[in-house]
């Protein structure tokens, strides 16, 4: 019996459904489910509105997080998907970009 299958081909300029091109980084966050204790978390990829983090956590789509990075005030965030304890975060309010570049200038992955 012949199998059927379709090749899919991503578009190189093409990221996703993200609102904004995230960046890689290599960094140890504060960490905290609304109405949990305060936990750690490894964010790999963040952008102006949003980064990924990796926490001992289950999240729920929906589910409001507030994130310590390094250096800067608390984000608030929201659970936009989640796979297993990977998790992407939307910010409730987006980065300044001058201050998103001078983070990046210290904590991008290499």
């Amino acid at each position: 019996m012949p199998i059927r299958a379709q090749l899919l081909v991503k578009d190189p300029g093409f990221d996703e459904r993200r609102a904004a091109h995230r960046e890689p980084v290599d960094v140890r966050a504060g960490f905290r489910k609304t109405g949990y204790e305060a936990a750690k978390a490894d964010v790999s990829d963040i952008s102006l509105t949003g980064c990924k983090v990796d926490s001992a956590m289950s999240l729920g789509i929906g589910a409001e997080v507030w994130i310590r990075f390094p250096g800067l005030q608390p984000m608030q965030a929201t659970i936009a998907w989640s796979r297993g304890f990977e998790a992407g975060c939307k910010f409730t309010e987006p980065f300044h970009p001058a201050v998103l570049d001078d983070f990046l200038r210290r904590h991008r992955a290499a």
